[in-house]
């Protein structure tokens, strides 16, 4: 995550037609449609949870310090989201679910889906978790998380929104802490989910996550109105 408004762009819409990123200088484009076979899996998890996934792309080495570092983000969050609201997300047991790619690392990185390079990566590699899962987006059952790790030279794509967060590489590495201080990832992590949860960036740098003031992690609150807002919204009954 590179702070949505201040350098990415953060919220993100899923229609039938297509994917629309929105945001300081919105992307508005349709996206591929999503194709393949959906998934099985014994039991999905509950509805309600927090459904995180990481994919690797065919040729990346299945590594266990990124869904583990995943998985710290995740409960760091949880743990500040109960700490601010007074109630919390529930994660899937396992937390991280591991997804080899259908695609090696540089498809998604090259392979053009809307009109932005930017978008380029996350987009892929959601619409193959779209298919693959038989996921929505917004999706009622479950508020998604998706970490690729693949990102253009020079893009680190991504952001949150309309229950979903989606994320390139940048962020898959600094989770599992080969990419600077580990605060920075809670904080972006916890940004993001706000995005996912309703939340719009904040216009200043005010001290609370929702602005650039979450590069100071735990140092940064939410407002109270952001509080009422998130308990409020479409995933607040998420929130236990």
């Amino acid at each position: 995550m590179e702070g949505c408004k201040f350098t990415r762009r953060s919220a993100l819409a899923v229609a039938a037609g297509g994917i629309a990123g929105l945001g300081s200088g919105a992307f508005t484009g349709t996206a591929r449609a999503a194709t393949g076979s959906v998934d099985r899996r014994a039991a999905d998890p509950p509805t309600g949870t927090v459904r995180v996934f990481w994919l690797r792309p065919s040729d990346v080495a299945n590594d266990s310090r990124y869904p583990n570092g995943i998985t710290g983000v995740m409960r760091e969050s949880q743990r500040y989201y109960r700490q601010e609201l007074g109630v919390t997300f529930k994660l899937n047991d396992p937390a991280v679910e591991v997804v080899q790619g259908n695609h090696p690392r540089a498809w998604y990185e090259n392979t053009p889906n809307g009109g932005e390079a930017y978008w380029w990566v996350v987009f892929n590699m959601q619409q193959e978790l779209l298919a693959r899962f038989g996921l929505r987006s917004p999706d009622p059952r479950w508020l998604c998380v998706g970490e690729v790790s693949a990102e253009k030279a020079g893009v680190s794509g991504g952001g949150g929104g309309a229950g979903w967060v989606i994320l390139s590489g940048h962020d898959a590495d600094g989770a599992a802490g080969v990419n600077g201080p580990m605060n920075r990832w809670y904080g972006g992590m916890v940004h993001e989910l706000g995005h996912a949860l309703g939340l719009p960036d904040s216009s200043q740098t005010d001290g609370t996550p929702m602005s650039g003031s979450f590069y100071d992690y735990p140092n940064c609150h939410f407002s109270q109105q952001q509080k009422d807002r998130i308990r409020n919204g479409p995933y607040g009954g998420f929130l236990s």
